[in-house]
C-alpha cells in the first residue's frame, strides 16, 4: 500500500506536472522526486509515467 505522500506524488504526475514542479509543491529537490517515483514505478512494476497512468486505469476497471 502506498503512503498519502506517494499518492499525492502520483496525483501530481497525473496532472502532468514535471519533477521540478512536484518538488516545488512538496518541498523536495527534483532528485528526491525522481527517487520517490522510481520506488512507485517498482511498486506498480512499470518503467515510466505513461505506464503508471495505464496501470492506474487498468486497476480501476
Amino acid at each position: 500500500m502506498l503512503t498519502n505522500e506517494q499518492q499525492k506524488l502520483i496525483k501530481f504526475v497525473f496532472e502532468g506536472k514535471t519533477n521540478t514542479e512536484i518538488a516545488e509543491n512538496l518541498g523536495y529537490s527534483p532528485n528526491t522526486v525522481k527517487k520517490k517515483l522510481k520506488y512507485i514505478y517498482k511498486f506498480y512494476n512499470v518503467e515510466n509515467r505513461k505506464e503508471l497512468f495505464l496501470r492506474a486505469i487498468d486497476l480501476e476497471n
